[in-house]
């Protein structure tokens, strides 16, 4: 359960920088439509292989899956094209949570 937590941070805390970065006032539905579809697509890849456990190839396989897939989800939910474009946030987002994942693991 602490580890869905501090997952869920992450991701709460990465759209939060995210919206004052853009300058955007921070709400509730805001973090929700940037941060949920990372963390759902985090959890679903976590059942299949955990993150925590083994080596720490599985947070890297973990990671470099549901990040793209979690950017797919939230282009989806909030109706915006998916294309080359989207390529800044995905790296961003890629780069803002790896090392809070490993410290995660680490944690665990």
């Amino acid at each position: 359960m602490a580890k869905r937590v501090w997952e869920a941070g992450v991701f709460v805390l990465f759209a939060v920088v995210g919206a004052l970065s853009h300058g955007r006032e921070v709400t509730l539905l805001g973090v929700l439509e940037n941060a949920a579809p990372l963390w759902l697509a985090w959890v679903l890849l976590a059942l299949w292989r955990d993150p925590y456990e083994g080596p720490l190839v599985n947070l890297l396989i973990v990671w470099a899956l549901a990040l793209p897939l979690g950017v797919l989800l939230r282009s989806w939910i909030v109706s915006s094209e998916v294309s080359l474009a989207m390529l800044p946030f995905l790296l961003i987002a890629m780069g803002f949570t790896l090392p809070l994942m490993v410290l995660g693991r680490r944690l665990a």
